[in-house]
């Protein structure tokens, strides 16, 4: 009998959600960086085994949203917004950087909302030696383990394995990801499957390019100016030998436009080369990819402009 069932990644920012994903279905679909806050949209990641098909949903990290742009705001409605839609949920926290008190409340109101079971993912085990390993765990299961005896009967049950006993995972360990990935198997209903087995995501060949660009960015520029920055696919060409790509960066101010050019034209060459060797990863393919910047001002606090130029809410 067939199985088939999405399971949503959820947490805070930078807590392993997209590496995790791409580990389980052997692709990047999702950029990954070391800032936090990458991924913008809910993506679905495929991974067809034997006679089961998981639906892993990427989702923008759980933060607080008072008093940040408009685009943060819609950024968190996008991830409350996969718990109506998992079989399975997974709430992922960071081992390397331990538990926080957002942690704890949004560990609450998951189990408050969620009508599905629910998985604590301990992420990023392959960071820490033994002994650091050890205490980090102990600390951040006791401090879970005080949220979770004070909930009533009810939603404790929602939890599919004893809190002193979360499930550890590495995206760099590939049995762990095995492990894993067996394991949400076991709990997702049977049924036919949504996509067919070669299958890594619904999402375009526009998005998953923006997407890599974007990456790019986030990983070669400074702390802030990735934030106010989008991709915009303009044109691809798939029929030539080489993939032909042009693209935007798009930038909410105009003094952020020198920033991305860089001196001479320095910083958007080095965006380009990686992103384009990323391109050429994904697609075994050349690319020339033809990259420009140019300015919207203020996009990231309008909500027509975040949905023209991120797709926020947009999950066809």
């Amino acid at each position: 009998m067939k199985k088939c069932g999405y399971i949503a990644l959820v947490g805070r920012p930078n807590a392993g959600k997209s590496t995790l994903m791409n580990a389980c279905i052997g692709q990047k679909v999702a950029g990954v960086s070391n800032k936090p806050q990458t991924t913008r949209n809910r993506i679905l990641g495929i991974a067809t085994q034997n006679e089961t098909q998981l639906l892993f949903l990427d989702t923008p990290g759980l933060h607080r949203s008072g008093g940040y742009s408009r685009i943060n705001s819609l950024m968190n409605k996008e991830a409350w917004g996969v718990l109506n839609d998992a079989d399975v949920i997974c709430m992922m926290v960071d081992l390397t950087g331990g538990v926080e008190e957002q942690d704890l409340i949004f560990f609450r109101q998951i189990l408050e909302t969620a009508t599905s079971p629910v998985m604590l993912l301990l992420s990023k085990i392959d960071k820490k030696k033994a002994d650091a390993l050890f205490k980090r765990k102990q600390n951040i299961i006791s401090a879970f383990s005080e949220v979770y005896d004070a909930l009533d009967e009810e939603l404790r049950g929602k939890l599919i394995h004893p809190i002193g006993d979360p499930f550890e995972i590495s995206a760099k360990r590939p049995e762990r990801v095995a492990e894993f990935c067996a394991k949400v198997g076991e709990l997702v209903p049977e049924g036919e499957w949504l996509y067919n087995e070669d299958d890594l995501t619904n999402r375009s060949t526009d998005f998953l390019m923006s997407e890599l660009i974007r990456e790019s960015v986030f990983r070669l520029l400074g702390q802030e100016i990735p934030y106010h920055t989008a991709v915009i696919v303009e044109d691809i060409d798939l029929e030539k030998p080489v993939i032909h790509v042009t693209a935007s960066i798009v930038v909410s101010r105009n003094s952020q436009k020198g920033m991305v050019v860089g001196k001479g034209g320095s910083k958007i060459r080095e965006i380009g080369i990686l992103a384009r060797k990323s391109i050429e990863q994904h697609f075994d393919r050349q690319v020339f990819l033809d990259l420009h910047v140019r300015v919207q001002e203020g996009w990231v606090d309008r909500n027509e402009a975040i949905t023209e130029l991120t797709s926020i809410g947009d999950h066809s």
